[in-house]
């Protein structure tokens, strides 16, 4: 491998047989090229015709974890809680990387690392990161609309309240947005409950609750499937009894039952 060969591929962070043959102008010799590197640790394969560069000067893998997880295929994104984690919104730091895609691929393991595949229910929200090449993710709105559809994948409701709290600011027609993408009421429900109680960041405004409670529907539900707790009438919710919001210790009067 020649330095100008190395240079080219780590500015792709990551790359495939077809970038290498884009150099070479041959592929029999551009899988034989990366036969040799494998061999002589300049490139690591992280799956099958995905593979990164190694700094040759550290020893460590040139592309991060959420450049991997946008180069799995060309519709693939990062969501969930691995989006709250690259926006620094988390305490904690999973080993699983969420991979939204429309194009679905096998769940893997990579340094320890696994990266699993989330179907992608709509492209709307995701962005291309501008300071830090090779990233497609969820903004903020996204990741919270998706995180209260599928709790598990943000560490459930206390880690949700957590990050809650963390958020400085929303756009309240991205949020709408998104929750009519999913169509569903119960994620109105959530939605609105939590931002009321544990968002603390720039005024939403009185419409944007009004609008959650409007299409939330009459059905009572809970806030995690099988967790029992008392019922909030606001939000037709079973809220289970260590997360119901306390206002200066105190709940509000006649709130729950």
């Amino acid at each position: 491998m020649t330095m100008k060969e190395y240079d080219q591929l780590a500015k792709y962070k990551t790359f495939s047989l077809g970038d290498v043959t884009a150099i070479t102008g041959n592929e029999s010799t551009s899988t034989s090229l990366i036969t040799r590197w494998l061999k002589k640790k300049y490139v690591v394969r992280i799956r099958k015709d995905l593979y990164s560069c190694i700094d040759l000067t550290t020893g460590d893998i040139i592309a991060n974890k959420y450049q991997i997880a946008s180069a799995i295929n060309d519709a693939s994104y990062v969501s969930h809680h691995t989006a709250f984690e690259f926006f620094g919104m988390v305490n904690q730091v999973y080993n699983t990387v969420y991979v939204s895609s429309k194009k679905r691929f096998n769940t893997f393991e990579f340094m320890g690392t696994t990266y699993k595949y989330m179907s992608s229910p709509f492209y709307e929200g995701v962005f291309l990161v501008k300071n830090v090449e090779g990233i497609r993710i969820t903004d903020v709105e996204r990741t919270f609309v998706d995180s209260i559809n599928l709790l598990s994948k943000v560490g459930g409701i206390e880690e949700l309240i957590n990050i809650t709290k963390t958020i400085e600011s929303l756009s309240a027609e991205k949020l709408l947005g998104y929750m009519e993408q999913y169509n569903k009421k119960v994620i109105f429900q959530k939605v609105g409950f939590f931002l009321e109680n544990y968002y603390n960041g720039e005024n939403l405004g009185a419409a944007f609750f009004e609008t959650c409670q409007l299409k939330s529907g009459n059905s009572v539900r809970y806030l995690e499937q099988g967790r029992e707790g008392k019922f909030l009438a606001r939000w037709n919710l079973i809220i289970p009894e260590e997360f119901i919001p306390r206002k200066n210790d105190v709940e509000g009067p006649n709130e729950y039952i």
